[in-house]
């Protein structure tokens, strides 16, 4: 952005360009969660002057790489040519102390729906997680999609991705009603990529894969009378079909199905293998 251009949106609405320093700096409690900034006492001087809407509505840019986020304002104590914000919006904006950053009033519309996504799935194992939230909201302004939140639960923070806005990309939560949808947790599928990845490991080493068949025997089978030896019914055993596919992550192990397993001959019925060696027999002795 040129100078002409910065003076043109100054004529037409507050923008400002602020040295960046984190909120904790300030040492004051709760302020450095959510994602409302301290400015200088002159930028409310100017927002008076040109009439500005509560509550206040800003885009916050950084003069380097253009990327912007979303901010209300908390108080007008910094310093002047300074602006306060708090660590996880530098981070996500990619700001380092005393970087410059570019403030301006907007207007942004109030949420009608929210998809967030926790990191842990200890998240859902919380009772009221919607009470929790309307809780911490009370330290956001607005809630921007490809942004992280972080709520906290007695001395524990939990971390949320947003992933989907409504009616727009960048939403004000400040006095509205909204539907809120908690997505998968991030860590929920680890387990499956962890099995995935060691049976592809075992496939690499060659276990179980391109095993040579047993070789079977191809002559004539004789008898020690010189008779040719009867073929023999092949015992079969019926394998039970697998059981229907449940839930994902259950495994179902249970007795076989019924009729599964090898029968067994009826009494009085004669064997195969009842067959007896017809010559003469002999012994060591002999």
């Amino acid at each position: 952005m040129d100078f002409e251009e910065y003076l043109n949106l100054q004529s037409a609405s507050f923008a400002q360009l602020y040295r960046c320093l984190p909120i904790s700096l300030l040492k004051k409690e709760n302020a450095d969660d959510g994602n409302r900034v301290f400015m200088p006492e002159s930028a409310l001087d100017r927002l008076g002057y040109l009439h500005i809407e509560y509550p206040m509505q800003f885009q916050i840019q950084n003069a380097a790489t253009l990327q912007t986020s979303y901010c209300g304002v908390l108080e007008f104590t910094a310093d002047e040519g300074f602006i306060h914000i708090p660590t996880m919006m530098m981070e996500h904006l990619g700001l380092r102390e005393n970087d410059l950053v570019l403030l301006r009033s907007t207007s942004i519309p109030k949420a009608t729906f929210l998809k967030l996504q926790p990191h842990t799935s200890d998240f859902h194992k919380l009772s009221e997680p919607r009470y929790l939230l309307e809780y911490n909201f009370r330290n956001y302004f607005c809630l921007t999609t490809g942004e992280t939140i972080a709520v906290v639960a007695g001395d524990k923070f939990y971390y949320l991705d947003v992933v989907e806005t409504r009616p727009a990309d960048a939403v004000c939560v400040i006095e509205t009603d909204c539907e809120v949808e908690f997505d998968q947790a991030l860590d929920h599928a680890e387990p499956v990529a962890e099995f995935a990845a060691a049976a592809a490991a075992k496939q690499g080493d060659g276990v179980g894969v391109g095993e040579p068949e047993p070789v079977t025997f191809t002559g004539v089978r004789m008898r020690m009378d010189g008779k040719p030896v009867e073929e023999e019914k092949k015992k079969t055993t019926t394998i039970p079909a697998p059981a229907p596919a449940g839930p994902k992550r259950r495994l179902w192990f249970g007795p076989p199905a019924s009729g599964g397993g090898v029968k067994e001959a009826k009494s009085g019925e004669k064997k195969d293998d009842d067959k007896r060696f017809p010559g003469k027999r002999y012994s060591l002795k002999d």
